[in-house]
């Protein structure tokens, strides 16, 4: 039990490394700064906007596809129905996220020529025909 609080108090205490310790051992320097290591991480690693933006747009792809897997592999009518609408929910943010970019010239998109838009047309409505058969 001693040695559990111990290690928690060097966890502790690794967390709140001054910018000092952090720069001494890594580059020999020294810095006039009180501050944690989060705070020092905080100052040096500024993400861009369309960093940022990017991730949430790259986060919210990746749990639209979960939650439909989790979708199909559930049988219980109550869970199906919240996984359902948390997938609704998840696809509307991620196309607030993607017009958040395209809005700001961060995510452009070509506008498709309609006779490619026709053949899409075609080509999907032909295999709704086929599958309704």
């Amino acid at each position: 039990m001693a040695n559990t609080k111990l290690n928690t108090a060097q966890s502790k205490k690794k967390n709140t490394t001054s910018c000092t310790d952090f720069t001494s051992r890594t580059s020999g320097g020294k810095r006039n700064c009180n501050c944690t290591s989060t705070e020092f991480a905080q100052d040096n690693c500024k993400l861009s906007d369309k960093e940022i933006i990017s991730d949430v747009l790259g986060s919210h792809k990746a749990l639209i596809k979960l939650y439909g897997t989790a979708l199909c592999e559930t049988s219980c009518p109550k869970l199906r129905s919240l996984i359902d609408n948390q997938l609704s929910e998840c696809a509307e943010d991620q196309y607030d996220a993607f017009l958040y970019m395209n809005e700001r010239g961060l995510y452009p998109t070509d506008t498709a020529p309609m006779p490619k838009i026709n053949q899409a047309k075609k080509k999907f409505c032909a295999c709704e025909q086929f599958m309704k058969k």
